[in-house]
């Protein structure tokens, strides 16, 4: 009898490590910060600026990259809820000629500020790999700085212009723990960009 209670006690242990190790990628209670940046960088601008000025004189666009930030709580083992924030810059210049065929350089820079609440469904395997999805919902602030080099005082376009607007997330990620609490993360759909990468933090 009690050769075979210890061969049940071997039997199941394995599954009883697994089954714990199965809940440390995400849990109740667990704290995660996420930082990285978006692919391509900078992508919903670029689009604006492209469609707008792509066809004037001495087009060019540079683009200084999408950073995020995001935090999540675990609300239970396959829940949680936390913030997203991101920024993306990006700047353009091009030669502009007026009605009297007077030609000069307009340059306009734009930054763009995202924040957004998020909840996220979780499917953790072991303690390496938690695959996610969820859905974001917030305000992307834009703000647009305009200057050209215009020498006529009255047509000189010097002026910065802010834009609110409601936003929406929704995307799929997976996160691989390296460490106990640091890991890679990757996350496609629906957002600033259409793909990010980081590194996670979990206390």
């Amino acid at each position: 009898m009690k050769k075979t209670k210890l061969s049940i006690l071997f039997l199941i242990l394995p599954f009883i490590t697994f089954t714990s190790a199965f809940a440390q990628s995400f849990n109740d209670g667990v704290n995660l910060i996420s930082v990285g940046f978006g692919l391509p960088p900078g992508q919903k601008i670029k689009s604006d600026f492209d469609s707008n000025y792509k066809n004037y004189i001495d087009y060019k666009l540079k683009n200084y990259g999408t950073g995020v930030l995001k935090y999540e709580h675990g609300l239970s083992k396959y829940f949680g809820l936390g913030a997203n924030f991101e920024y993306s810059g990006t700047s353009v210049s091009f030669k502009y000629d007026d009605a009297n065929t007077l030609r000069y350089e307009r340059q306009i820079r734009s930054n763009v500020f995202g924040f957004y609440a998020r909840l996220n469904g979780h499917f953790p395997i072991g303690n390496k790999v938690d695959i996610y999805g969820g859905i974001g919902l917030g305000y992307l602030y834009t703000v647009d700085t305009y200057n050209d080099t215009n020498p006529n005082p009255g047509t000189n376009m010097q002026k910065k212009q802010t834009v609110l607007d409601f936003d929406y997330q929704a995307t799929f990620g997976v996160r691989f723990m390296v460490k106990e609490n640091m890991g890679l993360f990757f996350e496609a759909g629906w957002a600033t960009t259409p793909v990010q990468v980081g590194m996670v933090f979990k206390f």
